[in-house]
């Protein structure tokens, strides 16, 4: 059952284009691509999204905006809590679910991200871990090393793949591919400059570290063209585009 599963998470070439549209469950401000969440969804959908990161509420809200897309949906490891979230998510039709873990800190985050993976396994769902080195204000743990070993406990805890950092250049990043042992996606972080420096990023991920695929979201809901930034995406991660191709199939994208 688990393989059915993710093989409704990956397209046939083994990679995933995955939106991430979680930050809506800690984020202090409205921001103008996640008010229209919707909308939002239905122009990344038509433009090639294979997935959506969600939090629970959204996740059921908004399902016929995600059509056809798989629903990763958003959850806490707190207990005893994490069991009856798996079983939410499960119930309201989400095809995986993904946690936060801490590796290397000093919360019980793996542990309970194990317990979680027991629950998701039990019921066929793939889990998907997002390791941060030490927590979110420990910057000092963000080397490839401790990357690619975040990455590693994390699917020794039961991850099916995980979503991490990227290293910042593809030979570092492909430690952190080969260590693993999961597939590995990067996450999208804060917003790039431009079109071509976020899809330089993408295409060196993909192309030249091995990485599965890739989770953005600010890059996308800041955008006045988010479909625009989801069919260059596309092009990188399935129509084995160029960079610069894939910058003005966004442009020309009308969505």
């Amino acid at each position: 059952m688990m393989k059915r599963q993710m093989r409704r998470l990956f397209r046939d070439d083994q990679r995933i284009l995955i939106v991430a549209m979680d930050h809506t469950a800690f984020l202090d401000k409205p921001l103008d691509g996640l008010v229209a969440y919707g909308e939002t969804v239905k122009a990344s959908v038509a433009a090639g999204a294979d997935a959506f990161l969600s939090p629970t509420g959204s996740s059921e809200r908004y399902a016929e905006e995600f059509g056809g897309a798989a629903i990763i949906t958003s959850i806490d490891t707190a207990l005893p809590f994490g069991a009856d979230a798996v079983a939410h998510a499960r119930a309201i039709g989400a095809d995986a679910v993904k946690a936060m873990v801490y590796p290397f800190g000093d919360d019980d985050s793996i542990n309970r991200s194990a317990a979680i993976a027991a629950q998701a396994a039990a019921v066929g769902m793939p889990f998907l871990s997002e390791p941060i080195p030490g927590g979110f204000s420990r910057v000092d743990m963000r080397s490839p090393e401790i990357i690619a070993a975040g990455a590693r406990v994390a699917a020794e805890a039961g991850a099916d793949f995980v979503k991490t950092f990227y290293t910042g250049d593809p030979k570092t990043m492909r430690l952190v591919v080969d260590y693993a042992s999961v597939p590995v996606i990067i996450l999208g972080g804060h917003a790039k400059a431009n079109l071509g420096e976020l899809y330089q990023e993408v295409f060196d991920a993909i192309n030249h570290a091995g990485v599965a695929g890739v989770a953005i979201g600010t890059n996308i809901w800041t955008s006045k063209n988010p479909g625009g930034v989801v069919r260059g995406l596309t092009a990188i991660l399935h129509e084995k585009a160029s960079v610069a191709d894939a910058v003005k199939i966004a442009e020309s994208h009308k969505g």
